[in-house]
């Protein structure tokens, strides 16, 4: 089975960015600053190993998801968008929340890239793997996006690749 149910892509509602905030000790991003998303139609995947390199190019290729365990084929870049900020609790718990903030521009494109991916399976690539294929069942709009991760190692994996700041 893939690896994709195991994260959760959800649209943050109006006052979720204002609650994400709160009680926060530090909201600050990583020095190097959060990588870049980007986004691809998923052709096909296979469960099993993967040994495909991070996919670097633009272009249709193969990419591994997250865990090493599926095999995504996907076409080319539909486009990227760069958080201005990516934020989580820390702490020990299992599933973990990070709030990723976008600026204007990239909430058009985000509203943009998955208004022409509605029922399609969309991947989420972070340093040319698969994080997370979900099927896109309505536009995603706004300024703010929320992931969930439901491992420690999950969780871990995001924090590195997002260079994400814990709040707690």
């Amino acid at each position: 089975m893939p690896d994709r149910p195991s994260v959760l892509l959800v649209v943050c509602v109006a006052g979720a960015t204002v609650l994400a905030g709160c009680g926060a000790s530090d909201t600050t991003s990583a020095a190097s600053g959060p990588s870049t998303l980007q986004f691809r139609l998923v052709t096909s995947s296979t469960a099993g190993p993967c040994h495909a390199p991070p996919l670097t190019s633009d272009a249709p290729g193969s990419a591994c998801g997250e865990s090493g365990t599926t095999t995504y084929q996907v076409g080319a870049s539909l486009g990227q968008v760069t958080p201005t900020a990516v934020t989580y609790p820390g702490g020990t718990a299992a599933t973990q929340v990070f709030s990723l903030e976008l600026d204007q521009a990239g909430s058009v494109k985000l509203g943009d890239i998955t208004s022409k991916a509605v029922g399609k399976q969309l991947a989420v690539l972070i340093d040319g793997r698969v994080f997370n294929a979900p099927t896109v069942g309505s536009p995603i709009t706004g300024s703010s996006l929320r992931l969930a991760t439901s491992t420690p190692a999950e969780t871990a994996q995001v924090a590195a690749a997002l260079h994400a700041t814990a709040t707690s």
